[in-house]
């Protein structure tokens, strides 16, 4: 096991940029080591998160103090249809390797960031697919007892942006993901991601941000659109602005604090309850220097 690194700078290892130091911090490769990485976080006496690519987590200004464990861990397995793959997988890797084998639906989740652990946690998905819907099995480890089980998809009870996980705190380590041989070509399949692709260029904003910052309270009423109709497009809090191509976006204009983006996103929450007698609920996970993980 590699050395544990001091005040690493959190603002590096998210999607917003934005964040203070970790008091510890360490880049897991190998999912071998994660127990001893608790033992040591039980032994110090200081709270843990897991942390994958950053794109869906809003860290504090003042940083976390305990220990972040980047999931770098990249295992892939395919045996026919049937693919095995490590928790800190990048979705746009599993998505491309799985196209390279002429299967089929990921082409759909292209674009989608972040790695398979953070799409179990919140069942993930696009374009017509969940993460539920193509999930058969995960390999769980029980922080609190140490022990490590398989479990089937069922037991997750995942729903909209939501699993069980949120509760139980355990710790995905492996997924078993259940696919079928495409009725297209490669030539066919890369067509529709590079279409799904320009899509989100069209559709979504460029520059540093989390994704969707909100669940859609329904729908037929999505939260950009409830947040566009507030009249809340191309509002700014410091250097934090809901952004003036899609509502539910909030952009970290560049030295944008955390405090600037949680402002932004109560104030949409706050007006489009005024407005539409509707509850907007974020989807980022927004971590304390503690690390007590809260919703806006």
């Amino acid at each position: 096991m590699q050395d544990i690194k001091l005040k690493e700078d959190l603002k590096n290892h998210c999607t917003f940029q934005v964040g203070g130091e970790a008091d510890f911090f360490y880049e897991l490769s190998d999912l071998k080591d994660l127990p001893l990485l608790l033992k040591f976080a039980k032994m110090k006496k200081i709270p843990y998160f897991i942390l994958g690519k950053g794109s869906n987590i809003l860290f504090d200004d003042k940083g976390f103090r305990g220990l972040v464990i980047k999931n770098i861990s990249e295992n892939i397995t395919i045996k026919t249809t049937t693919v095995e793959v490590d928790s800190g997988v990048s979705v746009s890797k599993l998505v491309m390797e799985t196209v390279k084998k002429g299967l089929s639906p990921l082409e759909k989740w292209m674009g989608l960031p972040g790695t398979v652990g953070g799409a179990i946690y919140g069942n993930a998905g696009c374009n017509g697919l969940e993460t539920k819907d193509i999930l058969k099995s995960v390999t769980l480890l029980n922080p609190k007892t140490g022990k490590i089980k398989k479990v089937s998809a069922k037991y997750l009870a995942l729903k909209y942006r939501s699993s069980k996980l949120k509760k139980s705190n355990e710790i995905v380590l492996k997924a078993v993901f259940q696919l079928k041989k495409s009725k297209l070509s490669s030539t066919e399949q890369k067509k529709i991601m590079a279409e799904l692709s320009q899509n989100r260029l069209q559709k979504q904003p460029l520059g540093l941000s989390s994704g969707s910052f909100f669940k859609n309270p329904s729908l037929k009423n999505p939260a950009g659109m409830l947040i566009d109709k507030a009249g809340l497009k191309g509002k700014k809090v410091g250097k934090a602005q809901i952004s003036e191509k899609h509502g539910n976006f909030l952009l970290n204009l560049g030295g944008a604090t955390s405090t600037d983006i949680l402002k932004l996103a109560k104030l949409a929450k706050q007006q489009v309850k005024a407005k539409f007698g509707l509850a907007l609920i974020s989807e980022v996970q927004i971590l304390d220097p503690k690390g007590k993980r809260k919703l806006v």
